[in-house]
């Protein structure tokens, strides 16, 4: 059943407000209840009542009610972001094992960027989906999913320019504005339309100055200079003088052959120019101009007044940076996201902490954050594992003790364990498992020995996978419940097709009474010659020998009932 649809309530009180209390639809549930926990995250409550009755009960108290939690991952058009990233992370793994004895770094970077590309095309399928679905509830359902998944490739684009691209010379600056421009492109429609009407007095436009403020606040000036040029008052002495200032912009270049101090010095110059430019009040009677003027100074009160034309202050970072400080290293960030975040009050969403954190370098906090996600733990164990076999991660406890890499093991633990519940993504989870020994096996092995075997088809792909995770006793055991059932329904010589289930025979075949006939045991002579080049030799042999022995007593036995039928 799916809790949804109960009614709910948050709880009370800070820090708790992500739970709900959940109104069970029935009054045979209002008293007493039991609980009882099933397979993975799934449980049964029933009325209990105190007494023990000896009378039969009313049958409308005899309810059960099936409570499991809704898994976002199990959704049908979600299953191909867990197969697909299930491939990466074991690439990723072999990329760690290559990394101990050289740079894999410029690997790392391939894979989260293949990492970004799968939350990409997931994006994508689900806004195709949500354009075709006519039901309501289930269009929202699929709009939050889009919501999730967004705020997952935002954090994670804005984690691999921080943690681990190898940035020249660690000036970040120009993949803030690609983050900037890629995830929140605001007015770039409008400016494409405007460039290709390419008409003078493009001011009449209702969002023209926007849009150039805009353009420089992205660090697009070349599109800013070219929007002005668009004015009807394009080639008046305003006009040009806040042309002649955007072109005159130093833009460092770690390549550009000058130091960083070298470059600092003419930045200030720039702005020196800029600023006494404005103090002579040319721009007076071009208002707008001028904010262009304060923002490239990095006039914090003119940034204050456009934070209000921006649905957050991730719009604004890069520009404040670009304008501010554009030689800052990523350890400098904090104070810039602290200073555009203070520019309006408003309320903190849940992107906001987790990209505050980033900035201010916070890693820990990072992942307390994204495991708040409701992506049942697949952003976390994923961003985790690739962060971790950066050498990026140093998480300690209480205690100073460096917990690292029982963090990546919990969480990679968690979400195998998860998807070991789906009927068919058990063998994904099972390969997370098997990533993290020797605790992820023996996990695999108590599900697997538990997991319901319903077909010989998916039998046979238990014991492949057992086998291919060195899981011997589970293959064994599977084999032995395949028997089992096969010798019940009088079906021997098809279970015995297996190799694993011809050696399982011999406790039988030397057990104290006969367990198969004559001919069973002729079915079973047949089975090994066709399938012996597959088993060692020595295996072979004792097989062949307790089935000669089988053969003989059970030959005497049935010879001995033949001769008194005769009599």
């Amino acid at each position: 059943m799916n809790t949804s649809s109960f009614s709910s309530a948050p709880l009370p009180g800070k820090g708790v407000d992500t739970a709900k209390t959940f109104i069970l639809p029935d009054k045979c549930f209002q008293k007493r209840v039991g609980c009882a926990w099933g397979r993975g995250n799934k449980f049964t409550i029933y009325p209990r009542s105190q007494t023990v009755s000896k009378t039969p009960s009313n049958t409308s108290q005899d309810k059960l009610l099936n409570i499991r939690q809704d898994i976002l991952l199990f959704t049908p058009i979600l299953r191909k972001l867990v197969n697909e990233s299930n491939g990466t992370f074991l690439s990723l793994q072999k990329a760690a094992e290559t990394a101990k004895v050289s740079d894999n770094q410029v690997e790392f970077l391939k894979l989260s960027r293949q990492f970004r590309s799968i939350i990409r095309v997931c994006i994508e399928n689900l806004q195709e989906a949500a354009s075709k679905e006519e039901n309501g509830i289930e269009k929202n359902n699929i709009l939050s999913h889009i919501t999730i998944f967004y705020s997952i490739e935002c954090i994670w684009h804005l984690c691999e320019i921080l943690y681990i691209d190898n940035i020249p010379g660690d000036i970040v600056l120009p993949y803030l504005l690609e983050w900037v421009r890629f995830h929140f492109p605001c007015h770039e429609q409008t400016a494409a339309q405007l460039l290709e009407a390419c008409e003078r007095g493009s001011e009449e436009h209702k969002d023209y100055w926007d849009t150039v403020v805009g353009m420089v606040v992205q660090g697009r000036v070349d599109v800013a200079r070219a929007l002005l040029k668009l004015h009807s008052a394009g080639e008046s002495n305003e006009f040009k003088l806040v042309d002649n200032s955007l072109r005159s912009m130093p833009v460092y270049s770690v390549y550009g052959g000058i130091s960083t101090g070298e470059f600092t010095i003419s930045w200030k110059h720039w702005q020196a120019e800029c600023r006494s430019k404005l103090s002579s009040r040319v721009l007076a009677s071009q208002p707008k101009l001028e904010l262009i003027m304060r923002i490239i100074i990095g006039d914090y009160t003119a940034f204050e007044s456009i934070r209000n034309k921006y649905s957050s202050w991730f719009d604004i970072l890069g520009g404040w940076v670009m304008f501010t400080a554009p030689w800052s290293r990523r350890h400098e960030l904090g104070g810039a996201a602290a200073a555009c975040a203070g520019m309006q009050a408003s309320p903190r969403s849940h992107l906001d902490d987790m990209v505050r954190a980033l900035l201010e370098g916070d890693l820990h906090q990072v992942i307390h954050e994204i495991q708040q996600i409701s992506d049942n733990g697949w952003f976390a164990t994923h961003l985790t594992d690739i962060l971790f076999h950066c050498g990026k991660l140093n998480i300690m406890d209480k205690q100073q003790t460096n917990v690292t890499s029982r963090l990546r093991e919990s969480l990679i633990l968690e979400y195998g364990c998860l998807l070991m519940e789906h009927k068919s993504l058990w063998s994904v989870g099972l390969s997370y498992l098997a990533s993290c020994p020797p605790e992820g096996l023996r996990r695999a092995e108590l599900i697997l020995e538990r997991m319901p075997v319903e077909t010989e088809a998916k039998a046979m792909r238990i014991i492949a996978e057992a086998k291919k995770h060195g899981l011997i006793g589970v293959a064994q055991s599977v084999c032995r419940c395949m028997s089992a059932r096969h010798l019940s329904a009088g079906r021997l010589g098809g279970a015995l097709f297996w190799e694993t289930l011809l050696l399982d025979t011999l406790p039988l075949l030397e057990s104290d009474e006969a367990v198969f006939t004559s001919n069973d045991t002729y079915e079973i002579m047949l089975c090994l010659e066709l399938r012996s080049s597959s088993l060692d030799s020595e295996k072979a042999d004792l097989l062949r020998l307790a089935l000669a022995r089988n053969l003989a007593r059970t030959a005497l036995a049935e010879g001995d009932g033949t001769e008194e039928q005769a009599q």
